[in-house]
């Protein structure tokens, strides 16, 4: 039986119409030009507002992956998804097994069964019917990989980062994609907000957990994703930062937005 979450924000935060919205990816992917890393890539850190926001700076990662897309016969991706309306402890599973874009439907991971059974993750649906920052992520995803399947994970209050890294770094393998999907800033003045991002990413880079609600709305998943990449040895690179104020022109109270590759040497 198909259980398909439907698309939520078609519409508003990108195009519904299946040919617009492949327009408006491929044109933000053309205009990426990310530098290329030496290794593997393992995980993203990328943004999550309107496309028209956004949407170039999730470009320059989002590129990197499709540039690298043979690495992976069959990628398994966790998405990491702050929850925006609903609120609850720890990390939110779903028991839907499709997710529908205007792109088509995307299957979910066997892995987001295991950890029903393996962890003490929650199945809140409430937490994914409604919140767009996983949803965002999809369409990207279908347009620069062959084929994947996904393990949505919301993030409510997490108490400690490093033990959901465990969790999650258990079950990762060669197939394995990470991406921690996260704004920066909101709505401080562009100049304020450029200083602000700036202290945030040099903190993200240097993998320290001392990152704040404030400075990122994804800041559970930015963290988790932190030790995991500890755990592995990983390496970080900024890849694009901007403000609304630079996508939309509006510089009086912007939102930050960074695109951060993980990779392995």
């Amino acid at each position: 039986m198909m259980n398909i979450r439907p698309p939520a924000f078609a519409g508003s935060f990108y195009p519904e119409d299946e040919e617009e919205l492949k327009k408006c990816i491929l044109k933000h992917i053309h205009e990426a030009n990310p530098e290329a890393v030496p290794g593997q890539i393992k995980a993203l850190i990328s943004p999550h507002a309107g496309y028209e926001y956004s949407g170039p700076v999730a470009a320059f990662g989002y590129k990197l992956l499709h540039e690298a897309k043979n690495q992976y016969t069959s990628a398994n991706v966790q998405i990491l998804g702050p929850s925006h309306k609903v609120m609850f402890s720890n990390i939110a599973l779903t028991s839907y097994t499709f997710w529908r874009t205007p792109l088509g439907i995307v299957a979910l991971s066997p892995l987001s069964n295991k950890l029903k059974e393996e962890s003490d993750f929650s199945l809140v649906n409430e937490a994914h019917l409604f919140e767009h920052s996983i949803e965002v992520q999809l369409p990207f995803l279908q347009s620069v990989l062959d084929e994947f399947k996904i393990t949505p994970l919301a993030t409510g209050r997490v108490n400690d980062h490093k033990e959901a890294a465990y969790i999650l770094n258990d079950k990762l393998d060669a197939n394995s994609l990470i991406i921690a999907s996260s704004d920066l800033s909101h709505y401080l003045p562009y100049r304020k907000a450029q200083e602000t991002d700036k202290e945030t990413i040099d903190n993200i880079l240097a993998f320290d957990s001392f990152i704040e609600p404030e400075q990122a709305c994804g800041v559970d998943g930015i963290l988790i994703l932190n030790e995991i990449a500890k755990m592995n040895n990983w390496k970080a690179k900024l890849l694009d930062y901007r403000n609304s104020g630079d996508t939309s022109g509006d510089k009086q109270k912007v939102v930050g937005y960074a695109s951060i590759v993980y990779y392995e040497e």
